[in-house]
Formats: C-alpha cells, structure tokens, sequence
C-alpha cells in the first residue's frame, strides 16, 4: 500500500476502488469510530464477513432489496472488491481484469434516470446498451489528426 512503501501506483488506484465498491455494497465508511474496535476498519471487516455468506447478507446495505440474481451479482462484486483489496499489491487485479468482471454483469443492470419531476425512473434499454448510446451519441472527433492520436495512444 502506499503507506507502506510511500509510492502511488495503479495498484493503489485498485485498492481504493475496491474499498469504493465496499462503501456501496455495506453504505458504510471506511473508517467508523462509532464501532467496537474490531469493527471500525471497513476493509476488515467486508473481508471477515464474506467467509460466511449468511453473515454477509446481514453485513450488506440493509435497504438494497435485491432478487435472487441481484444477490448473485452483488457476490461478485464483493469478491472484486474482496481481491482488490489484498494485503499484497501483486495479489490486486488490474483495472482491466475488474472491467471485464464487471462488463459480464451490464446487461443485469439497469441504470435510473430523473425526470422533470426528480422521480427515479428504470431505462428500458440496459447499461452497456446505454454505454454504446452514450459513444455513438457524444464521441464525435472532428480533427483527424487528434482521432490519428488517440488511435496511437490505444496500441
């Protein structure tokens, strides 16, 4: 971590995700004085609790109301976070092996949108349709020369 070794790599970037990830799945903080001492530490504690899945329901955010399937899903993600947390930074994923855990579950989701009246709403269409939307929509390079340059950043 970067506390240990005073350095800022990709696999702090990861780690922070993963403690991001936990803060949703539990609506809890990271650190929680509140708590008895063997609780306050976010990232402890998600790891504890995920050895007994029963124990982990009751850890999870108590107003998720989640089907069979979500639940299923929901266990995936603890477990990215669980590996993007590891003790060891060569232990961590990289972002690309997260995106692809998370990408199989896209078609699950599905995002909310606000009306004029500050209502939630469901899509219709799911999130990785969204995602080919938003690209086709709103990623338009008119300079040839800077879509040359991204498409050489990319390789």
């Amino acid at each position: 971590m970067f506390t240990a070794t005073g350095k800022v790599t990709t696999k702090v970037d990861v780690y922070a995700y993963g403690v991001i990830l936990m803060e949703m799945i539990t609506a809890r903080k990271v650190l929680d004085d509140s708590l008895p001492d063997d609780e306050t530490h976010l990232v402890t504690i998600f790891r504890r609790n995920m050895l007994d899945k029963e124990k982990f329901r009751k850890f999870v955010d108590p107003t998720l109301e989640l089907s069979a399937e979500a639940w299923k899903s929901l266990l995936e993600v603890a477990d990215l976070a669980r590996h993007c947390t590891a003790r060891e930074q060569n232990q961590r994923p990289d972002m690309c092996h997260c995106v692809n855990r998370l990408s199989s579950l896209l078609d699950q989701w599905k995002p909310t949108e606000v009306d004029d009246n500050d209502e939630f709403e469901t899509s219709d269409i799911g999130l990785n349709q969204q995602l080919e939307k938003w690209r086709c929509d709103d990623f338009t390079i008119s300079d040839s020369d800077t879509f040359s340059t991204f498409n050489m950043s990319k390789k």
